[in-house]
């Protein structure tokens, strides 16, 4: 896959998820009903699952990003269905912060290198 087409992916999901966010009082509501610790262990687990895999393991990060973003919506999908745990709407949303998060320091990081060495 191109890598524009990767970025462009990153992209849409980004500012989709985002506009949802303003858009929708409901969904706010949801995402954002109280900040549990849980919610920032989930920010800060995917955000070092996302560091794992593109700077120990040397995956792309658009691969990354919608690898692991598709992961969290699996797992979050996965325990709506057990018996013994939780699936949340506001778990996937903060794997879904912790992921951009990531992205977004590991982007400033390129374009910094990039403009001191030219």
């Amino acid at each position: 896959m191109n890598r524009h087409y990767q970025l462009l992916i990153v992209l849409i999901i980004l500012i989709s998820s985002f506009c949802a966010y303003f858009m929708l009082d409901d969904l706010r509501a949801i995402v954002f009903r109280g900040t549990q610790i849980d919610s920032i262990g989930h920010i800060i687990s995917f955000f070092l699952l996302t560091w794992l895999l593109n700077g120990i393991f040397k995956l792309p990060l658009t691969n990354c990003v919608i690898t692991i973003s598709i992961y969290a919506a699996l797992t979050e999908l996965g325990q709506y269905y057990l018996g013994f745990r939780n699936g949340e709407l506001s778990d996937f949303f903060a794997d879904l912060v912790g992921i951009a998060l990531f992205a977004l320091l590991r982007w400033g990081i390129t374009i910094y290198r990039q403009s001191r060495i030219k």
